[in-house]
């Protein structure tokens, strides 16, 4: 298991990991009027992998994927600007 680092007090943001030899680039986009971030994940390629994802804890974002990365999960407090990786965790755990 390995932690994805997360920026708080950041509506948008954007960043690149390495996960089990996959680089893959997260945007993570607050939605002000539903009250929760959506993530957009790439391959380094530009190939979409998985697009408006909702970031909810306990859901893998990965989920019914064909992929060998192994699955994302956001674990902890709901998810908001201001607590955003203080509160809780983007947890990789691979296959």
């Amino acid at each position: 298991m390995n932690i994805i680092p997360l920026t708080r007090n950041a509506a948008y943001q954007k960043f690149s990991v390495t996960l089990n030899n996959h680089q893959l680039v997260f945007y993570l986009s607050w939605l002000t009027r539903y009250g929760y971030f959506v993530v957009d994940i790439i391959n380094i390629d530009n190939s979409p992998m998985a697009l408006g994802r909702a970031l909810h804890v306990g859901v893998n974002l990965l989920a019914d994927l064909n992929t060998d990365i192994g699955k994302i999960v956001l674990e902890g407090e709901t998810p908001t600007i201001s607590n955003l990786g203080i509160k809780n965790q983007l947890k990789w755990y691979p296959i």
